[in-house]
């Protein structure tokens, strides 16, 4: 009797728990897009920042514009920093979804694919 009763005790607890991260992720709204490139990189590496740049001008364009902050890490390092240090980014381009307080809701780093930037998209509502 006594398993029965913590059985049924634990279920309960299990459907609290997952309707908790159910709610606070549908909550997670995408605020900000910090796309971090490069525009003076060598030849080994610049078809990968010149496809990013060319995904990131392609996606955000009318609404989502207003989502997306540039950074040049050759001509704004100081702007890049804070978000490397922060996000621990150790390979550029970078892609990284942020919602209104900051906090990362998904990053792409290196390679950026057109498919995954697009569910992203429609999974944090725009």
């Amino acid at each position: 009797m006594v398993k029965g009763k913590i059985g049924v005790a634990g279920i309960v607890v299990l459907a609290i728990l997952g309707a908790a991260v159910l709610t606070q992720a549908e909550s997670a709204k995408l605020n900000q897009v910090v796309y971090i490139t490069r525009s003076q990189v060598c030849g080994c590496s610049a078809k990968s920042f010149h496809d990013a740049d060319a995904l990131v001008n392609k996606t955000f364009t009318g609404p989502r514009q207003a989502l997306l902050k540039r950074i040049d890490y050759d001509t704004d390092r100081q702007a890049a920093v804070p978000y490397i240090g922060e996000y621990r980014l150790i390979l550029l381009p970078a892609l990284i979804f942020l919602d209104a307080q900051k906090h990362m809701l998904w990053m792409a780093v290196g390679e950026v694919a057109k498919e995954d930037v697009a569910g992203k998209l429609s999974q944090f509502g725009s």
